[in-house]
């Protein structure tokens, strides 16, 4: 009986000690220091992106917190910000946070939703947005092209701008959408985000 107990008594310590080396090995894990976006971008009228697939590339870019004070990010611009006369709107007034490694898209026939997956670092972000390059346009303000923004409203499109030209000395708005919703992720997060994009606006952006 005396065995017995001295048995029970060593495995008993044997699994303490595996339990503790297990809580060791966690604890020594490193934490998390970037966060992780994912979604589904459901896709409209990509006959057109077919028409386009071989002038440019369709890519998925984060746009930092907006500023105008540097420029940075996507948000609204007052009239006048960047010079007298000069029309604001609501648009990206510097460049993505992945710019030099944005998530590109490759043409597929009958393709008509994305899956993609961001690993982003933490902090605030002004718009997540889908957008056709153009490889020939060499004006910046008209190369990229945006197919839709992650909004308020997963089911339905918006291409996140306002759009204002002057015409004489007259403000006329062109284009006059939602505005991207902001996205805000700290370390270790995992997040889900769903958005809707149409190809619709290519031909008329490009004209």
């Amino acid at each position: 009986m005396l065995r017995f107990h001295k048995f029970i008594l060593l495995i008993g310590l044997l699994t303490t000690a595996v339990f503790i080396s297990s809580c060791d090995k966690d604890d020594d894990e490193p934490a998390p220091t970037t966060a992780k976006i994912r979604g589904k971008i459901t896709l409209a009228n990509t006959d057109i992106w077919a028409q386009y697939q071989d002038s440019g590339e369709v890519q998925l870019t984060i746009f930092p917190e907006f500023s105008l004070n540097p420029p940075a990010g996507w948000g609204d611009v007052p009239d006048g910000a960047f010079g007298p006369g000069v029309p604001g709107g609501r648009f990206a007034v510097g460049a993505p946070s992945n710019a030099q490694n944005p998530f590109v898209i490759d043409y597929q026939a009958g393709f008509n939703v994305i899956e993609y997956e961001m690993e982003v670092d933490p902090g605030t972000y002004s718009a997540l947005a889908l957008g056709f390059r153009h490889d020939l346009i060499t004006d910046p303000s008209l190369k990229t092209a945006t197919l839709g923004v992650y909004w308020d409203n997963p089911s339905q499109v918006s291409y996140g701008i306002v759009i204002k030209v002057n015409a004489g000395g007259n403000i006329i708005t062109v284009f006059d959408e939602p505005a991207p919703t902001s996205i805000t992720v700290e370390a270790g997060d995992d997040i889900t985000v769903d958005f809707k994009a149409d190809f619709a606006i290519i031909p008329l952006w490009y004209r």
